[in-house]
C-alpha cells in the first residue's frame, strides 16, 4: 500500500531530524523534558504496535526506530539531569 510507504517516509525523517539533538544530548550539553521526550516514545511505541495490526510492516519499523531515537533521548537526558543535580 502506498499509505505504509509515505507513514514511513515520514517517521523515518521524524527519527532522522532528531540526531542532531541526540548527538547534543549523548554528549551531555543539553537535557530534554523528560515528559516530553517519555510520552513521545511511548507514543511511537503505541502508533508500531497499531500499525501491526494494520499490516503496515514498513511503517511499524520506522515508527520503531523513531521511539528508539527518543527513548535514548530521554534515558540520557534523565541521565544528564542526574549529573547536574549531583
Amino acid at each position: 500500500m502506498w499509505q505504509d510507504l509515505v507513514i514511513a517516509i515520514v517517521s523515518l525523517l521524524f527519527g532522522f531530524v532528531m540526531l542532531p539533538q541526540f548527538m547534543d544530548v549523548w554528549r551531555g550539553r543539553t537535557v530534554l523534558n523528560l515528559y516530553t521526550a517519555g510520552l513521545t516514545t511511548i507514543g511511537l511505541f503505541i502508533m508500531g504496535a497499531t500499525f501491526i495490526t494494520l499490516d503496515l510492516w514498513i511503517s511499524v519499523v520506522s515508527e520503531c526506530f523513531s521511539g528508539v531515537i527518543w527513548l535514548l533521548l530521554f534515558v540520557l537526558s534523565f541521565r544528564n539531569k542526574k549529573r547536574t543535580k549531583g
